[in-house]
């Protein structure tokens, strides 16, 4: 899409500054932009900022005599806002690739793209805008939200990892429940989200997902929760809304994340854990941070006090 300089100003509600009628195609680093790309500076890169060939740029101060930019208060959010609107391309009503297999009672919503190898189960509903890039799969009886996009490979409804002993053996324990991913959730590639055994799987609205997670039965997370990847989510948990959650976390059982709780990277949240709301989280298992950071600080002087005891003691 081509906006003005002036019009995206307008869009995302900040302060023009140099020529309104500069006319912008795309996005890009302040190294790579050129005239037609929409650029953004933190103040630590002004001053690769002043020697970039930007069209336009957004920034949260400063003077730029030589170009045009755009005052926001927080110039990442801003860019992200018109790079959506920049990048927005015209599609069809709704586009299936032709190898795509849609089965009997699934119905896509409008404005849905569906690419190629993917597999769409039986009785799936899938809102409007969604976007499912190659060999995506989705179980049958899955229902997706508008607006979801789900990148490649995912793996949508299978049956979770429910097992019964009997003596030296396992029997299966059914997994006849449901998913249910609700709007605007962003779902990584080969990310696996398994339906729930005798419930739901709930993804609620606005929760984005990185690669590679995996999601187990009957597990819960909340509204505009983000989780990067490699992390492990075990049954019946839940995650509450505006979670950040680190790379490799594992995630056990029955724990339950309240709202706004940072868990750090490869970090270890115990069975039947509850993590406070606002906890900050680090280390396996789980404790606050700067009990974390001073643990490890102890770890790292080992070493010296070792040999320190051992001279004492005339060894």
């Amino acid at each position: 899409m081509r906006l003005t300089a002036q019009q995206i100003a307008n869009l995302i509600q900040g302060k023009l500054e140099g020529r309104p009628d500069v006319v912008l195609e795309s996005v890009a680093s302040l190294k790579n932009a050129g005239p037609t790309d929409l650029s953004y500076a933190e103040e630590k890169y002004y001053d690769e900022a002043v020697r970039s060939t930007a069209g336009c740029i957004i920034v949260k101060s400063g003077v730029f005599p030589r170009q045009t930019v755009i005052v926001a208060a927080s110039p990442k959010l801003a860019f992200a806002k018109a790079a959506a609107l920049l990048l927005k391309e015209a599609q069809p009503a709704t586009e299936i690739h032709p190898t795509a297999v849609i089965e009997t009672g699934a119905v896509i919503g409008e404005g849905a793209r569906i690419g190629a190898g993917c597999v769409i189960g039986k009785n799936v509903r899938i809102g409007r805008d969604c976007v499912l890039y190659p060999r995506v799969v989705i179980y049958p009886n899955v229902q997706i939200g508008d607006r979801v996009i789900i990148h490649a490979g995912a793996v949508i409804g299978a049956d979770g990892f429910g097992f019964v002993k009997d003596g030296n053996e396992y029997v299966k324990f059914p997994q006849v429940g449901g998913v249910v991913i609700e709007d605007d959730v962003e779902i990584g590639a080969n990310t696996c989200i398994d339906r729930g055994s005798l419930e739901t799987t709930v993804i609620r609205r606005g929760v984005k997902l990185d690669n590679l997670i995996q999601i187990a039965h009957n597990v819960e997370i909340g509204e505009h929760t983000v989780i990067a990847a490699q992390t492990g989510i075990s049954g019946s948990s839940t995650v509450g809304p505006h979670n950040v959650i680190g790379g490799q976390v594992g995630i056990g059982e029955h724990a339950r994340l309240d709202a706004h709780a940072v868990i750090g990277g490869q970090a270890g949240v115990l069975n039947g854990k509850r993590v406070r709301a606002g906890e900050i989280l680090w280390g396996t298992p789980v404790r606050p941070l700067k009990t974390f950071l001073v643990e490890q600080a102890c770890l790292a002087k080992l070493p010296r006090w070792m040999d320190e005891i051992k001279k004492k003691l005339g060894n």
